[in-house]
């Protein structure tokens, strides 16, 4: 018996540790897709339009997340918007204040484009990501005939929008001590904006006591106080960053984000508004984002899923081509650099998809879940941070190689 029991554990371990001989090797996994596609005012074309089509159908919002300074996100975004619009009336939500947001509605409806540029001449950051010309294109494309501009501003009021707005409460100042004091202000931000002397704008040197004192002067103006209070909460989350205190910079700043965006979301006339939401990428991949927040792309799924719909999460970043990049100084706020990618190719290469694959010009969309399933765990946990979070948080990638500056109107 000693020895029939020894020569089953025998046998068992042989299944255990060398193949069946009559099993074939196991299939190479298929080649992860690339297609091309073009997008432009009229839509998406090309391969991997009938791909995003189908998901746009079935989603309630499309999180378009960037890395700041191309023109091609901006365009994408226009090329998707108008495929959510065969669906049905879509808002477009964007990374500035209610109050900014206020004023490019106004000078959308006023001049187009153009008025967004009047605006922002000689206010080279007030207004970053509306400001860059072929942001406002895509933002004019939510102005509807009838008046209405379809435009959330979801953000805190950007570092800064104080030239713009301080010179919306001179013209609304009850008295000549209010608009005074709104000038005051309003002349030394535009200083600092001039010398390139961050440290000295409003957001980033004025206390509690200042913005106090100008609610004083406006008081019996609910108007009033309400942009002083943005622009108020909106000076200590820049400050909480300025001293370090990063978490809670990133925390009040989402907190603010998902309240605004709620609020204009309860407010839209249609009981599941569909909306197009582009903004830094940190911002709208799903799941904990490298500043440890759950952010408002985390916010999405949930609110679709509670309209039998779903969100679908696009990233864009390019490969090779050039890039507008903030660098202040006296001289001028932003230049146009060649794009040196660290968020795309490693993802590419981790998944040992041939760069070649992607033509030196053209955009091409790849989907993300197979990458991660052939990545498995091991493989997402040997990205970057970033990285990981891309793979995770997004369903599709979208990128080139001969990716385009964006074009700023405020120098």
């Amino acid at each position: 018996m000693r020895r029939f029991f020894a020569v089953l554990s025998g046998i068992a371990a042989l299944a255990l540790t060398a193949p069946a001989a009559a099993e074939e090797a196991a299939a190479p996994a298929p080649e992860i897709p690339i297609w091309k596609i073009s997008f432009g005012p009229d839509g998406l074309s090309g391969p991997g339009a009938d791909i995003l089509r189908a998901e746009i159908e079935r989603s309630q919002f499309v999180a378009l997340g960037e890395d700041h300074g191309f023109a091609d996100s901006p365009e994408l975004g226009r090329g998707l918007a108008a495929e959510m619009k065969k669906h049905g009336r879509t808002y477009h939500a964007v990374e500035i204040g209610a109050w900014s947001n206020k004023a490019v509605q106004h000078a959308l409806r006023t001049d187009g484009v153009a008025g967004v540029a009047t605006m922002v001449a000689g206010k080279p950051i007030a207004l970053p990501f509306v400001s860059n010309r072929e942001d406002a294109v895509l933002a004019n494309d939510f102005a509807e005939p009838e008046g209405a501009v379809d435009l959330w501003g979801i953000d805190q009021e950007f570092i800064g929008a104080p030239a713009i707005l301080l010179e919306e409460l001179k013209a609304m100042a009850p008295n000549a001590a209010a608009r005074k004091a709104a000038d005051t202000l309003l002349q030394k931000d535009l200083a600092a904006v001039a010398a390139a002397d961050q440290g000295n704008l409003l957001m980033l040197s004025a206390p509690p006591a200042t913005f106090a004192e100008l609610r004083a002067k406006f008081a019996g103006s609910p108007e009033a106080q309400d942009i002083i209070d943005s622009l108020a909460r909106s000076a200590v989350i820049y400050q909480h960053n300025n001293a370090g205190r990063y978490f809670a910079n990133n925390a009040d700043r989402i907190t603010l984000m998902h309240a605004l965006f709620l609020q204009h979301y309860h407010e839209a006339e249609e009981p599941a508004p569909r909306v197009l939401l582009k903004m830094g990428a940190y911002h709208l991949g799903r799941g904990t984002t490298p500043t440890k927040m759950f952010d408002i792309g985390s916010l999405l799924p949930g609110l679709a899923a509670a309209n039998q719909m779903q969100s679908l999460h696009i990233a864009f970043s390019g490969l090779a081509g050039e890039q507008l990049t903030m660098r202040p100084s006296p001289e001028g706020y932003t230049q146009v650099k060649a794009v040196n990618d660290k968020i795309i190719t490693p993802i590419l290469e981790a998944a040992q998809i041939d760069i070649t694959r992607i033509g030196e010009t053209g955009h091409y969309l790849i989907p993300l879940d197979p990458i991660r399933h052939k990545l498995e765990s091991k493989g997402i946990n040997d990205l970057s941070t970033f990285g990981k979070f891309v793979v995770l948080g997004f369903d599709y990638i979208v990128t080139t190689k001969a990716a385009k500056a964006a074009t700023p109107m405020g120098e």
